[in-house]
């Protein structure tokens, strides 16, 4: 079982040292001298001539794991020039979805929110007929019997027509509501969005991390799996409202420290994952103690009393052999082993296992 102790100063969320290591293009950009858009062509010819010397398929994935690694060895001004760029371009068609989820859900949050406001009014309403029901008892005592008979049997009769129009619509109003809880418990059930923490959810990490075993079958290369939880020592000394902000903070700094290729996720009860591809083991050990760094440099002050974060982290190989459940499950024990010692991170293996 392979642990971590020590600090890790490597560059880089998740080292690919191979990508891109070839002298199949050229660096005359590294001068400074091109204009932004040129550069970005000379780099993308670049790109492609790593993909082709590496015998790798010029398919969008691969592409855009290139082209991040190769952007990461270049100058500064020359990554911020092209990172100014791809700034203008569109997103993702997964980050798109999530912002009409992200709508689809505000927007059924008014409809209930109507609905709402209409179950009052009908209630009020029907308390005011309970009300002018008693004041016609009160009118019985009128001198007048023969008048007081006639007026009670015409307000009767149109309390009650007043009665069958309000059940009706009362009716109408239970359906509509019940076929918009409906609709909406049937939209949250195919979410890949985690509202929370703004990032995706583990439907889609699931299904990411099965996509990502497909390819692995096809183009045999490897990737990896890590899944962080704020350390238990830690989360017994703060309440509720101070865990929930602690791990707003765990989630930012694993969208921080993400490549636009990997998959950050949220999985439930404060548990976070990230599916790095093309990342072996070792690079997802470094990724994983350069991970806990960061959230080890963040402080967290409950009244005087200065807490620092710490977390502990699960780490496995994608194995095609399994199904995604099971690589997940190991992903997790790996992390409640970590949890329970001194180490920041534990690599799942099953000679190790339980």
């Amino acid at each position: 079982m392979l642990t971590r102790k020590g600090r890790s100063s490597s560059p880089g969320i998740a080292d690919m040292d191979s990508i891109g290591s070839t002298d199949s293009g050229s660096n005359a950009f590294d001068g400074g001298e091109m204009d932004s858009q040129s550069q970005l062509d000379s780099f993308a010819k670049e790109v492609l001539n790593a993909l082709n010397f590496d015998s790798m398929p010029p398919f969008p994935n691969y592409y855009q794991l290139y082209f991040e690694k190769m952007l990461d060895e270049k100058p500064y001004e020359f990554k911020k020039s092209i990172t100014e760029l791809l700034e203008t371009e569109s997103n993702t068609e997964d980050e798109k979805r999530m912002r009409i989820e992200q709508q689809l859900q505000q927007g059924f949050s008014f409809s209930k929110e109507i609905l709402q406001h209409v179950a009052v009014l009908y209630k009020n309403v029907n308390a005011m007929v309970h009300v002018a029901q008693r004041r016609i008892k009160d009118a019985q005592g009128i001198n007048n019997p023969s008048a007081v008979k006639n007026l009670t049997l015409a307000v009767s009769k149109d309390l009650e027509k007043l009665l069958a129009i309000l059940n009706k619509q009362s009716v109408n109003i239970k359906n509509l509501y019940s076929k918009s809880a409906k609709i909406i418990k049937e939209v949250e059930g195919g979410t890949i969005y985690d509202a929370q923490y703004g990032i995706f959810n583990k439907r889609y990490l699931v299904e990411q991390v099965g996509t990502e075993i497909t390819q692995m079958k096809k183009f045999n290369h490897e990737s990896s799996l890590i899944i962080s939880k704020l350390s238990s020592s830690v989360a017994l000394e703060v309440n509720e409202k101070q865990l929930a902000m602690i791990n707003r903070t765990i989630s930012k700094l694993f969208l921080k420290t993400s490549r636009r290729s990997d998959v950050v996720a949220h999985l439930g009860e404060g548990m976070f994952a990230m599916l790095l591809k093309h990342t072996d083991i070792e690079n997802a050990a470094r990724a994983s103690g350069r991970l806990a760094d960061m959230t080890g440099q963040s402080h967290f002050f409950i009244g005087d009393n200065e807490v620092k974060l710490e977390i502990k982290i699960g780490i496995v190989g994608l194995d095609t052999e399994k199904e995604v459940e099971q690589i997940v499950a190991e992903a997790m024990d790996a992390q409640l082993q970590a949890d329970r010692s001194s180490e920041e991170y534990v690599v799942f293996s099953e000679e190790n296992e339980g």
